[in-house]
Parts: structure tokens; sequence; C-alpha cells
């Protein structure tokens, strides 16, 4: 998904999508965040801590948020069958029981699922009662109903879903209450990525009640069985959530209370916490100030540093000449100095040379389909037929640091005969125009975060045929059929080595014939302050709140 998630539209491309797949429980994910000293020590109880983050929820109403703000804070007041441990690195990728008393039992065939609720887990003051099978049910159809929920494809491959979603049926068939501490949902067919899927925030359970008192007022007025409930939410400006008296397990309930404020850029973030007004930056310090403050014996213990499963890179829209021509995509790839933008970026990126980055499975160690040679890049446009280059333009962000990204490649472009000019757009209009593909973008810049780290989040909306449809992300319109038939296998293979093993064979597909230059992995640096303990940088949530206390 895209970081900001700034419209829900980014993976609507993905509703024709029938392609799914991989568990992340299935043991091969790879590693994640590094973390600092905060992690250490015995977590205590009590106090409240103060989070500065530049934006606010567009809402939190699980059926419907789909950015990084809202589930942050989604995840600290809702629960669902299972969740992501608590961990960083690859332990943090494995699944674990959350409101499932275990791990769910799965038939021979792959398709049912049985879940075993724990019993006498409470909904947050003021509705004060028992969770049960019907709310998960209730909670469910009433997402696979709302106009505005962007994301009832992933779910579709439940039996009886679609016939619900296009109103022929009263409830939905396969999501089955068999009593009231038993869920069974079945699917169409097998499904490996289906916990992940089933663990996403949209599927966190909610009281009927309260969400009927509230009606569309429910996104700003959220109650769950987390651990906290909010307290006040001032538009603009700032949260405060308190520890739920209900939480099943209060000895994992540890700050008191949460304040959120809503304002700080990450300049400031990084001055108010060097003030001791604020405890957690909620954003990546700035690139200008990380050196400074990795530099600072005060303070180069309190920076949380790691790779992010995300990436950027240059697309190709191969409806525009001279981008259909593969020869001409890969002398591009060879073009770009890719080191330069790292150095650009001050330890916010690491280079990266295939689409998935390190922690994601598929990953391969040490893979370098496209090292930076001019000179290759230079012979490959003359085969090409373009021995004097061509003109174009790169279309980009307008916010940083992706201006000065942009113009370095533009130089390395430039350097090989090719004469790019520079178009920057406010983020809501470029992901719109990158998403329809007939505005006559032809090349430019674009960035993916996972949704789940399984090697499908990354091939079915940026490499499929589905997802070149308007409002798809597949900017570059590319598709092959020898990775749609691939990915199709993949899709009902159970977890296994066997099935990344394919998933890194559509890697080395999608490289050689150069659909995209993957450029750098994002890398995140967060600051904390000295009486925040339990910090690290998770690999699904980045900022995992509800594992941190205050000292």
């Amino acid at each position: 998904m895209k970081k900001t998630r700034w419209a829900v539209i980014a993976l609507v491309l993905v509703a024709a999508l029938a392609l799914a797949v991989a568990a992340a429980g299935c043991g091969t994910s790879g590693g994640g965040s590094t973390s600092a000293t905060g992690s250490a020590g015995t977590p205590k109880q009590g106090g409240t801590l103060t989070v500065g983050n530049q934006g606010e929820p567009t809402g939190l109403d699980p059926a419907i948020a789909y950015e990084n703000d809202s589930w942050d804070l989604e995840n600290m007041l809702y629960n669902t069958f299972l969740k992501y441990a608590g961990a960083p690195g690859e332990a943090g990728s494995k699944l674990v029981p959350d409101l499932a008393e275990a791990m769910p039992t799965i038939s021979a065939d792959g398709k049912t699922y049985t879940f075993k609720l724990r019993q006498g887990v409470k909904f947050a003051p003021p509705v004060n009662r028992e969770v049960t099978a019907d709310d998960f049910k209730w909670s469910f159809e009433r997402m696979m109903k709302l106009p505005k929920a962007p994301a009832t494809f992933f779910y579709e491959g439940i039996v009886g879903a679609k016939d619900y979603e296009n109103g022929k049926a009263a409830d939905v068939s396969g999501f089955k209450v068999v009593d009231k501490y038993t869920v069974q949902i079945d699917l169409v067919k097998p499904d490996p990525r289906f916990l992940n899927i089933v663990s996403m925030p949209f599927m966190y359970v909610v009281p009927k009640e309260w969400v009927t008192k509230w009606g569309a007022h429910f996104n700003r007025h959220p109650l769950g069985s987390g651990q906290y409930v909010m307290e006040s939410w001032t538009a603009g400006q700032k949260m405060l959530l308190n520890k739920n008296p209900n939480y099943f397990d209060p000895s994992k309930v540890y700050a008191d209370q949460w304040a959120f404020d809503f304002t700080p850029t990450p300049a400031r973030q990084l001055l108010l916490l060097q003030r001791g007004q604020i405890d957690i930056m909620g954003n990546d310090v700035a690139p200008a100030d990380l050196v400074r403050v990795s530099n600072d014996p005060k303070w180069k213990n309190n920076v949380a540093s790691g790779p992010e499963i995300a990436f950027s890179y240059t697309f190709f829209n191969v409806k525009y000449k001279p981008f259909d021509n593969q020869t001409v995509r890969q002398a591009i790839c060879y073009a770009i100095n890719r080191e330069k933008l790292v150095k650009l970026q001050s330890g916010a990126a690491a280079v990266l040379n295939q689409i998935y980055p390190a922690g994601m499975p598929g990953h391969e160690a040490n893979a370098t389909y496209y090292p930076y040679d001019p000179d290759k890049a230079k012979q490959l446009l003359a085969q090409a037929g373009y021995p004097n280059g061509f003109k174009t333009t790169y279309y980009c962000l307008n916010t940083d640091p992706w201006p000065k990204i942009a113009q370095s490649i533009i130089n390395d472009l430039q350097a090989i005969g090719i004469k790019a000019g520079l178009k920057l757009m406010d983020e809501a209009t470029y992901w719109t125009a990158t998403s329809a593909p007939a505005t006559g973008i032809s090349i430019g810049f674009s960035d993916w975060y996972m949704d789940f780290p399984d090697p499908s989040d990354w091939i079915d909306p940026l490499f499929s045929k589905a997802s070149t449809v308007t409002g798809g992300m597949n900017a570059g319109n590319w598709w092959d059929p020898q990775v749609e038939a691939l990915s199709k296998q993949a899709s009902t293979m159970p977890p296994s080595q066997a099935r990344i093993d394919l998933y890194t064979k559509i890697q080395q597909i999608i490289m050689e014939k150069a659909a995209v230059d993957p450029m750098t992995q994002m890398v995140g640096n967060h600051v904390f302050g000295p009486n925040v303990g339990g910090y690290y940088l998770h690999p699904v949530w980045i900022n995992n709140y509800i594992d941190y206390w205050k000292k």
C-alpha cells in the first residue's frame, strides 16, 4: 500500500483478482527492523506517553480506514482473531492468537478455517458486554456491505461473500457462527494468504449497538475490545486514549494513557522530544537531522533504525513509446546510480536492485540485476534504435526528498543521452494521475509498502493484468503471461518454500524484462525519549505502541 494511503482506490485495483497468496506465519519471512536500547528491561505499568505525529487518522472505523495513521491507532483500540507478534524483525511477522484462544484448525483441503474464541472478553465501556461469534459475523458482513469499504476484494474468496456483496444473499453463507464462541469460515478454494488477510484491520470486531448509535460518525467515536479506549479527539490537534479496564489481559496494558499531538513536523517533533515535551516521534526523523542526532552521545542510543518492507522505483508506462521497448527499459535500469540516491536520503534508504525488499519472502540476498553501468546503458540504447537518446518528461511527487531524487535520476538519464524534463505534483493529484493510465504519464516515480509480508502483495497489485485497470497501482501497465500463469499456480499452493521459490522465479522474469527499475528500500529512523521502555520498530506496524511503556 501507499504509506500515506491518501485514497482507498489504491488497492481497489485488485477487486478482480482471484489471484491470492501466502502466509507470513509459514516461517519463511525475513527480518525487518532493528531495535535500539529502549527494547531492554521489564515492562512497567502506569503513566502517560506522548507522541508527536504530522497528520492524523482519516477516521477510525476499521471497515473503512486504509492508511498508516489510522491503522497505528486502530491497533490499540480493536482486536480480531489473530495478530502479529510483538517483536522486531522476523519474529514480528508471525501471527499469534488474539481473540482466538489458539491458532485455527484448518481442514485437510485447506478450505475451512475454524476459530475458537476466548471466553469472557468484553468490549470497552460503556458497552461492557462479552464479545461473541455473532459480533464477528456482524462486523464482517457490515464491512462487506459498506459503500466506502475499500478492501472487500480481499475477502471475496469466502463462500457466499460475492453474492452478499452484490445483494443476492441475506448473509455470507461461508462465514458461520457454529456456537457462541466458534466461527467457521469456508473458502471457495485454498488461499495460502488467508491468515494474513483475516488478520488485517478490516476484520476488527466492533459492537453493533455502538456502531448503530453513532452511525456515520462511528469513525470519530471508535470503540472495540483492545487495550485502549478513546477519551477525546480534537480534530487536527490531539487525541487521548485511556487504558481499557475491560481488556482481557490487564498485565499487557502498560501506559495508563496515550496522548497524540497531530501538529508537529518531524523537525519540530525532534525538538519537542529533546526538550522532554513528547516521548516518541511518530514520523521518521528528517534526513537533515538524522546524522546529527545519530552522532550525538546523548541521543544516539535513542535512534531506532531498520529497513521497512517497502521500496521506491521508476515505472515505465508500456502504453507509450519508447518505454514499450524492453531494451530501452533495461538501458535506463543500468543508467540510474542507486548509491547516489541513497546518499541523498541521508540514511533513510538502502540500495535495492530487485523488486522484493529485504524481509519479504522471495528476496534474493546479494542479487544485483542492473549494476550502475552508463556505458552498458548507452550500448543498449543504441541497440534499441536510439543512439542519440530521446526526449521525455519524468513525473514525481513534490514532497521531500523526492524532487531531489528525481533530479538525480534526470541527470543520470542525461548522461546517456536521454533529455528529460521534470514535472512535480502534489500527492493526491499524482497518485490519481498514475492510477489513470490514459493521462499520458510515461515514466515516473512510485513506491509501495506492504499490506502484509507476502510476495503476493507485490505481484498482484503492481505486476498483474488485472491491476492495469483504471484505479490500479500498476502505473506501467506492464503484465506478462508467464507471470500470470505462475501467480495463478502460487495462489493455491500451501505455504512452503516451493511456493516462495515460485515467487523468486516471478521476480527474475520481472527483472529480466525490466518491468520497473527498483531503486531503494526505505529505512525507518525513529527517535524515542529516555522515559520510553520497550521501544522497537515493528516489521508490520512500524510503531507498535501497545508494546511500549513509561519508565
